[in-house]
């Protein structure tokens, strides 16, 4: 394999794949993107348009590292992600505002740890501009917890989406910097978001922050995060209505090591939702993501850790009636996209308010193409969602 040409091997694949409606160049991105350009559920149809502006991008899809080589992948994400051409192709990113743009100032706070392990965990704060030193009061907050698997990326990721959530919603935005796994194992980078939450509460007067209308929002593995602490909060409020987080927003969410999946589907005591039911005969994720899903889980937990423990496979919580309504983004062609519709249900089956946004014919990173129709809709979509508990 190290003698065959990048022509050759792109030739191979379109032999493999051969005919269908997709043009042959888009039919092999497909497959490097790990979507089947003909599949048999038309929800898993690819999209057209996310294609055509994942090629336009300015990177190599073959040079992407594996997600669990944690030195390689955080050297990618610094020199492409962070300083490179992706980083440029970012900027040019926005969506139909419901407002006129505000000016977005940004904050990068350090917060010494309180778990005595002399360790910070970062906080990059994104507040519309004011004028003067009084800022409005009842603003709305949103937690914002980046993924890359526990073990790489920084709230620099989700910046375009921080700088929109401010201006759209006039809220103050957190990305919360969390320790990364291996350094930092489990319970770490999740002790570090509850330190998050906790220090907004304690200084939203500072911020002017309404401590009603706080949100949680996570991608892939900060969506795990974001859930875990949604969990755990709620089983610290003794009401709902004294609850501070009034809305969760979890998109592409790991919920589950492989093996709590396994336990999950084999006790499941309720019927699958509508959405899992469209996918019923979708085969499930290949040998080789399961195994890579589980070394993730490996470099996050350790072997101390158990990965039946719901605040590291939330899908086998036992959520309290007191869970802060949630919204589930899953992506049709995403292999953890059962995990995500089954956790919107089992939340349904204890009593939760829950919406979900299956995206059509893209997989997992349908945001690196932030571009595309469907990433822009999306994000809109999820403006509107903080916008209505917000009363905005």
């Amino acid at each position: 394999m190290g003698t065959t040409s990048p022509e050759s091997a792109v030739s191979a694949v379109a032999k493999m794949l051969g005919s269908g409606s997709l043009p042959q160049e888009l039919q092999v991105l497909s497959f490097a993107l790990g979507m089947d350009p003909n599949p048999k559920e038309e929800l898993q149809r690819p999209d057209v348009n996310y294609l055509q502006e994942v090629a336009k991008l300015p990177v190599d899809l073959a040079d992407i590292p594996s997600g669990t080589d944690v030195q390689s992948m955080r050297r990618w994400i610094d020199e492409v992600f962070v300083n490179g051409g992706l980083a440029e192709q970012r900027l040019k990113f926005d969506i139909r505002r419901r407002r006129p743009k505000q000016k977005i100032d940004k904050t990068i706070l350090s917060i010494q740890s309180s778990d005595g392990s002399n360790g910070s965990y970062g906080l990059w704060i994104y507040e519309p501009h004011v004028e003067t030193e009084c800022r409005p009061n009842s603003r709305p907050a949103i937690l914002m917890f980046h993924g890359g698997g526990w073990i790489h990326g920084t709230p620099i990721g989700d910046e375009p989406f921080a700088e929109i959530f401010a201006s759209e919603l006039d809220a103050v935005i957190f990305g919360v910097d969390y320790r990364l796994a291996p350094e930092n194992q489990s319970p770490v980078p999740l002790n570090d978001c509850t330190a998050a939450l906790e220090w907004v509460i304690m200084n939203a007067g500072k911020y002017g922050i309404d401590t009603n209308l706080i949100a949680l929002w996570g991608a892939s593995a900060g969506a795990n995060l974001a859930a875990a602490l949604a969990l755990k909060y709620a089983k610290t409020q003794p009401r709902v209505d004294q609850s501070g987080i009034c809305l969760v927003s979890l998109a592409v969410p790991v919920v589950a090591h492989p093996k709590a999946q396994a336990l999950f589907e084999e006790h499941r005591s309720f019927p699958k939702s509508h959405n899992e039911a469209v996918f019923a005969n979708v085969p499930g994720p290949p040998e080789q993501a399961v195994l890579e899903l589980e070394k993730l889980f490996a470099l996050y937990i350790g072997d101390t850790a158990d990965p039946f423990d719901p605040l590291i496979s939330p899908l086998v919580a036992q959520p309290s009636s007191n869970h802060p309504p949630t919204r589930i983004t899953t992506a049709a062609c995403d292999h953890l996209r059962a995990q995500g519709q089954a956790y919107a249900e089992l939340l349904r089956f204890h009593g939760v308010r829950v919406t979900e946004d299956v995206l059509p014919g893209v997989p997992h990173g349908f945001t690196l193409a932030l571009n595309a129709t469907v990433a822009k809709e999306w994000v809109e979509r999820e403006v509107d969602s903080f916008a209505a508990e917000f009363g905005r």
